[in-house]
């Protein structure tokens, strides 16, 4: 049994000097990663801006004038924009799990998150795509090729980048949502989690450590194995460091965030010009720790950020077919006007996607959450 002390700190004295302790020492994951004082959301957030400025570079056919390709190839914005998101998606998801382990509560967060604006941005992709061909709007809708795009780019089943006939006067004719590919590697990713958490692996370290190290090994010897759709060295590098953020997880309380070697980490790959730190694993582990320090290390923490709404989803998105409408409308357009003009365009998407679509589709969660009545 503990006593009260006489003249208890205050809780904004107790809090900052457990902020000033933390910060002392190189703190744990575990030490911050509960509720959402972090800089999580910003990193979201850049992530998809990052990609959206690599398809301007893209999509108007000037790939070698990418700021960062430039000047650490072959690193581009896009290969750190979709792996922080697969990082943080991977900590974070393993959270969700750890949190409400059962499928009835896992399951659910996942479709609510994923799938609301999935299929508003297949349906936007579709029309924004229909406005560029030279069909009528009855063949194009009724075309068996816009129909299997819809189905399967909606579900998530596996992506298709292409429609026929769309933006066909393009520097990349026919790509009408090249983003999109991430989402059915992202739910397949989901339903490993699923089944590390119904093993019991999340809450064991070393099993799930030994489970994640033979998969890998199985990548490796049988790259063509893997059940990724697609299946491309970009996608298995992608569920490489969604696992990561998912060990980080389950050794949150042994793992440090280190600043001293997050500054050698970057040094590293700043300096390491077309060696083992742009590329391959030793690339993957350096990003997958940047993103855990800058996420979560309280030295950094933005905390006015990260009660902001969650506009990144949205961002991401609907960002690829805006930006090739641009295109279409003015083909000579520089990359960074069609950054801005999409950037702006984008961001009014994604606020009505957040406001009518996502929030309200979240706030369903709590009806799948078990009771605390139903808890072991």
């Amino acid at each position: 049994m503990s006593t009260l002390p006489d003249a208890p700190a205050p809780r904004s004295t107790t809090a900052g000097a457990t902020r000033s302790a933390i910060r002392r020492r190189a703190p744990r994951l575990a030490d911050v990663a509960d509720g959402r004082d972090n800089n999580v959301l910003a990193i979201r957030h850049l992530a998809a801006a990052a990609v959206i400025l690599f398809h301007s570079y893209a999509l108007t056919d000037r790939w070698s004038e990418e700021p960062l390709w430039a000047h650490a190839a072959p690193i581009n914005l896009a290969i750190v924009g979709v792996g922080a998101f697969f990082v943080l998606s991977g900590v974070l998801v393993t959270q969700s799990w750890i949190a409400r382990p059962t499928l009835r509560a896992f399951l659910p967060a996942r479709v609510l998150r994923i799938y609301p604006a999935l299929v508003a941005a297949t349906a936007v992709t579709i029309l924004l795509a229909g406005a560029s061909v030279d069909v009528t709007w009855r063949e194009w809708l009724s075309s068996a090729d816009t129909w299997r795009y819809l189905l399967r780019t909606a579900t998530a089943v596996g992506g298709i980048e292409t429609l026929p006939g769309a933006f066909a006067a393009n520097p990349f004719p026919n790509a009408v949502n090249g983003s999109l590919w991430t989402l059915p590697v992202e739910v397949r990713l989901y339903l490993v989690v699923a089944f590390a958490g119904l093993a019991g692996l999340l809450v064991r370290p070393r099993a799930w450590l030994a489970a994640a190290a033979a998969l890998v090994a199985l990548a490796l010897g049988w790259p063509e194995g893997v059940p990724l759709d697609p299946n491309t060295e970009g996608a298995r590098l992608a569920a490489f460091l969604f696992l990561l953020g998912s060990l980080a997880c389950a050794w949150r309380h042994r793992l440090p965030l280190s600043l001293p070697v997050a500054a050698a980490l970057l040094a590293a790959i700043a300096v390491d010009a077309g060696g083992a730190m742009r590329g391959g694993p030793g690339f993957a582990l350096a990003l997958a720790y940047l993103v855990l320090v800058a996420g979560w290390h309280p030295a950094l923490r933005l905390s006015r950020l990260a009660r902001a709404p969650d506009w990144s989803y949205g961002l991401y998105v609907y960002a690829f077919p805006i930006q090739q409408t641009i295109v279409r409308l003015d083909t000579g357009i520089a990359p960074l006007s069609l950054f801005a003009f999409s950037m702006v365009t984008t961001l009014v998407a994604a606020g009505l996607s957040w406001r009518f679509l996502e929030a309200p589709a979240l706030r369903l969660t709590s009806r799948f959450r078990p009771r605390e009545t139903d808890r072991p």
